[in-house]
């Protein structure tokens, strides 16, 4: 009683509770909940230091929610680094004889995490006969990982077999507890956390393997990076002001910064009249964007490897171009805009007559020579590919020198691509750069793998393909390569676009992996001819400052990225660590609707994110 009288407590002073949830919930609370949760995980058992997971290219993984919730914080964390197949189990349903063991058999890493918050704080119980019946029944199979959201003495329960990969303490079943256990697993956190308590001969107090320095992307809050969430918050009310003005249906932007993700958010719907919002990970044809995420990306790795040289000429890798005026073109000409290639060739066009097609040359159905998927229920004459590369070898040269941007090199590059790797253009990407990388969505003509419901719709062509075009690449070109092509085709959600441009950032490196040699990424993403043309090898870059150009005036001199003709833009900055990824359908329903460009949203937004930070933008010179 005197305790309390000292403190004042027998003088009663009623609360304000006013705001008292704001209060008591700061952004500075967060941070912290974040970083104690970060600090306490611990690695129990690491067996062959799996943890963190390096060759995702290797590893076919699914994870098992015990008494989770369907969209756990945890599983939506995982599937920010890798292709993961998530299934929730309640308590009853997880035992010996459980259906699912049979299909997780299928996966060489199951990721098995024990939730329940109401039973969090008590000894053992989170761990029941049932629970370790499951997981020794699902380790005759199958490697697993073992992840706990609850008291340490829960583990006395687990016994380790030879097929235990890993056993994760996550401590208690919250959801800063959720995000930092699944970016452990991927390193997107470095792990130091040390057991404080003994629960059986298996997991002693002290013990707790160190991962060392993170080696993928970091999923948090702007504070922690000395970011104001209202000042960043800034886009928000900008992106809903540039669809209310219809510039497009929706979009997503998403920025990091130092290899953290701290701000990542949709907006509007996939169409202007319909119910589907738009999500983070929603699907995007990233048009020329293409130009970097696969062709370019391409070229450097056979840079890297001696097999392309941006000093030779077309025919040197195209021997069938000599005698013509493509032959002698150098390949930085082209890779810089300046080799006086048309800007495009509407191929299309010779393919239409009155209100139909050319006789022969399309089919309603996949068949015999008609093999190429150019739309629903449309199928091109694989042979008239021929007839375009014909177009494109013949078509004239521009007569005036200097920088003209144009697609038209990139067909070729494809064919070069093939010739020099042996493999087809998807192939090359997946197996050197999109697997290894965790990539879900990247890659061409993704209705092969995704529901049309998540692929973001873009123009009612009623000129070439006459329907509205959703999952099939928007450019025509394209379109009649099949959907794979140098210089679109490529779909993608904001997540994988940043992860291959951390990956430049990094000089070539990411997730424990070198992808390409140091010295090919800074000499392509440098400007070449910085006198009157501003391109990188295959990267766009910024203007000089008050020139137009495809970014604010914000943007460090070394920065480099993309647009697309559909409404996207990546842009990565060296010097200030900072990723910018912009998806939108501006093209729908029409292609015509140029408010994106008016408006100047791309770098208005992009302007944002630089004043947000803490020491605000650098002007450049």
């Amino acid at each position: 009683m005197l305790a309390k009288k000292w403190f004042g407590l027998d003088k009663r002073k009623p609360i304000d509770l006013k705001n008292l949830n704001k209060d008591l919930n700061t952004t500075g609370s967060e941070v912290l909940n974040y970083k104690l949760a970060e600090g306490a995980i611990t690695l129990a058992i690491n067996k062959d230091s799996i943890i963190p997971f390096r060759r995702l290219d290797t590893l076919k993984i699914a994870s098992v929610a015990i008494d989770g919730s369907t969209g756990n914080v945890f599983q939506q964390n995982l599937k920010n680094y890798a292709p993961v197949k998530c299934y929730t189990l309640n308590e009853d349903a997880a035992s010996a004889t459980s259906p699912l063991l049979a299909d997780l058999a299928g996966y060489n890493m199951v990721i098995v995490s024990l939730h329940n918050p109401k039973r969090s704080f008590s000894k053992n119980t989170i761990v029941t006969d049932n629970v370790t019946a499951f997981i020794k029944q699902l380790e005759k199979k199958t490697k697993v990982t073992t992840v706990v959201f609850a008291n340490p003495y829960s583990l006395a329960k687990l016994t380790p077999s030879k097929n235990t990969a890993a056993v994760v303490m996550a401590y208690e079943d919250s959801k800063y507890t959720q995000s930092m256990a699944a970016q452990a697993l991927f390193g997107g956190i470095s792990v130091n956390g040390k057991l404080p308590v003994t629960a059986s001969s298996w997991f002693k107090a002290g013990q707790g393997d160190a991962t060392g320095k993170a080696i993928r992307f970091k999923y948090t809050i702007p504070e922690e990076l000395n970011i104001k969430s209202q000042d960043i918050g800034k886009i928000d009310s900008m992106a809903k002001n540039f669809i209310k003005q219809g510039a497009f249906p929706g979009c997503v932007v998403l920025v990091a910064k130092d290899q953290k993700v701290f701000y990542n958010k949709a907006f509007g719907k996939h169409t202007y009249s319909g119910d589907r919002k738009e999500e983070t990970d929603d699907i995007f044809d990233i048009a020329s964007v293409t130009k970097i995420m696969a062709s370019t990306l391409s070229l450097m790795k056979l840079n890297s490897e001696g097999k392309f040289d941006v000093n030779k000429k077309l025919e040197d890798y195209l021997p069938e171009l000599k005698g013509t005026n493509k032959g002698s073109l150098k390949n930085i000409d082209i890779l810089t805009h300046q080799a006086r290639l048309q800007a495009w060739i509407p191929f299309f066009k010779k393919t239409l007559q009155g209100t139909g097609y050319v006789d022969g040359i399309y089919s309603t159905t996949k068949t015999g020579e008609f093999t190429l998927k150019v739309a629903d229920d449309m199928y091109m004459r694989k042979s008239y590919v021929d007839t375009i590369y014909k177009a494109i070898i013949e078509s004239p040269l521009i007569s005036e020198s200097g920088y003209k941007y144009s697609d038209m090199g990139y067909y070729l590059y494809k064919k070069i691509i093939e010739k020099e790797s042996g493999m087809s253009l998807p192939d090359y990407l997946n197996a050197n750069f999109y697997k290894p990388l965790g990539l879900e969505t990247m890659g061409f003509n993704p209705l092969e793998r995704f529901d049309k419901d998540r692929i973001v719709p873009t123009e009612n062509d009623k000129v070439f393909r006459r329907q509205q075009i959703q999952g099939y690449v928007h450019d025509q070109g394209a379109a009649m390569m099949g959907g794979v092509c140098g210089h679109a085709g490529i779909f993608s959600d904001a997540n994988d676009l940043a992860i291959v441009l951390q990956m430049l950032l990094n000089n070539g490196v990411y997730g424990g992996k070198r992808y390409l040699n140091e010295d090919v990424v800074k000499e392509y993403t440098k400007c070449q001819f910085c006198k009157d043309n501003r391109r990188g090898i295959g990267f766009d870059k910024p203007s000089p400052a008050g020139d137009p150009g495809p970014t604010c005036d914000c943007v460090s001199m070394a920065s480099y990225g993309h647009q697309g003709f559909t409404g996207t833009q990546v842009w990565a900055d060296p010097e200030n660590g900072l990723i910018y990824v912009f998806l939108s359908n501006r093209v729908f329903p029409d292609a015509e609707n140029k408010k994106i460009n008016s408006l100047g949203v791309r770098s208005g937004i992009q302007q944002a994110i630089y004043d947000a930070l803490p020491k605000g933008p650098t002007p450049r010179k």
